[in-house]
């Protein structure tokens, strides 16, 4: 990730902001974090991954069997025939 000041960000925003195309850029303030700059892509990809895993969550809540479940029935299933 690139880290780069709030000062540099403001004197060099266009090429920073072309850098967040390609990875996320810290900027910090006053030798401290403060943001982070990325793309609408990964921005969108981050909230899509925390939708999927809150509506996973609740399914689970609501007696949807989790992955490790999942694999164990079928596993089960799958030595039941030899």
């Amino acid at each position: 990730m690139r880290i780069e000041s709030a000062t540099n960000v403001k004197n060099h925003f266009g090429e920073i902001m072309d850098a967040a195309l390609r990875e996320p850029v810290l900027i910090q303030r006053s030798g401290r974090d403060s943001v982070i700059m990325v793309s609408c892509e990964d921005y969108r990809e981050m909230i899509e991954d925390q939708i999927w895993g809150m509506r996973a969550m609740e399914a689970e809540k609501e007696g949807f069997l989790g992955a490790e479940e999942s694999e164990e029935i079928i596993q089960k299933l799958l030595n039941a025939d030899t």
